[in-house]
């Protein structure tokens, strides 16, 4: 070969070659490798009780369902026609009381009569709930709720169930994008027909409107990211350089203001509970002020009050110790108003 011609080989081939092969081999020593996901396995018969939304991203398919999660937690689930899971047969259109949240509102994990809205509707027999939690759900999606469903009705009281998850499904964060992509892909085969025409919302800053996602452009892993450590480490860098600018603690109290603001409006009371406690979650109830709360601290750690190991959502036991929480804080809103 030509001396020049090795030359510019060496420097445009080979070097470079030679300084990835270090580079990858240098992250492999410290402990990094390539793109793991958690292998989280989703069955339904009849399938596709969840399906794609342009609006909320996921919307509950009507029909009852029998789902197993991770081949040992099984359940069955009823969804009625206005994405809302069964509680009693009380029409859902005149609610007393509703719940707001995400799977841990839905009862993931547990039957109908199991979940905590289901149980408190059997202890306050006086009173209407209705159940609006929905899996992947943050409190943007719950602000989109209340906002159409105080259109027509007006019901006595609104809870709000927040979960820390919530953080990074308002904003839509990287972290999220990929967990919701990446993960929900693995977790079940026919997941892209179902989710074609999913839009998911979020919000950046306050006082904007409310923008949207589609399934498709969520998020790609980079070519190689699986087995690269390099590429893996890349692509994690830069997700975290954009999640950065992210003010999600910020988001998500404008959020809850503006339902606090539409529930004042309509004359309906509204209160939240904290499921989790965290450093972030202790923060946000700082910057609500003069809105109910309740401090749940539920423990997502524990075998006893979940279904861990194959799933971290509350069983049987935990939705009833939820449920005898509430139904006191629901006492005392009612009682103020």
């Amino acid at each position: 070969m030509n001396p020049k011609l090795k030359k510019i080989f060496s420097w445009v081939i080979v070097y470079p070659l030679m300084i990835i092969l270090c580079f990858e081999i240098a992250l492999r020593i410290l402990g990094y490798g390539g793109y793991h996901n958690e292998n989280y396995s989703i069955s339904a018969e009849p399938a596709n009780a969840f399906v794609g939304d342009a609006r909320y991203g996921i919307k509950l398919n009507p029909g009852t369902y029998e789902i197993t999660l991770n081949n040992k937690v099984s359940f069955s689930t009823t969804h009625d026609q206005n994405n809302r899971r069964i509680v009693s047969d009380e029409s859902y259109q005149d609610a007393d009381i509703i719940f707001l949240g995400c799977s841990f509102t839905y009862g993931y994990g547990v039957d109908n009569d199991e979940c905590f809205p289901s149980l408190i509707q059997q202890e306050l027999s006086s009173e209407v709930v209705s159940n609006f939690g929905v899996p992947g759900y943050g409190t943007i999606q719950s602000l989109l709720q209340l906002q159409e469903y105080l259109k027509e009705h007006s019901p006595s009281l609104v809870l709000l169930n927040f979960s820390s998850l919530h953080f990074m499904r308002n904003t839509l964060s990287q972290e999220f994008r990929s967990n919701l992509r990446i993960g929900y892909r693995h977790s079940s085969k026919d997941v892209d027909t179902r989710l074609e025409k999913a839009r998911f919302p979020y919000m950046r800053e306050c006082g904007t409107e409310v923008k949207y996602v589609s399934w498709k452009e969520m998020y790609t892993n980079w070519p190689g990211r699986d087995w690269s450590a390099s590429v893996n480490w890349m692509q994690s860098l830069i997700d975290r350089y954009k999640d950065e600018g992210l003010n999600s603690l910020k988001v998500s109290a404008c959020i809850i203001e503006e339902m606090n603001v539409i529930c004042r409006e309509k004359g309906v009371g509204f209160g939240i509970v904290f499921l989790d406690s965290t450093p972030e979650v202790n923060q946000l109830k700082e910057m609500l002020e003069g809105i109910s709360t309740l401090d749940m601290k539920f423990d997502f750690k524990s075998s006893k009050y979940t279904n861990l190991p194959y799933d971290s959502h509350p069983n049987q036991k935990g939705n009833k110790l939820i449920a005898s929480r509430i139904i006191p804080f629901i006492d005392d809103l009612i009682s103020n108003e």
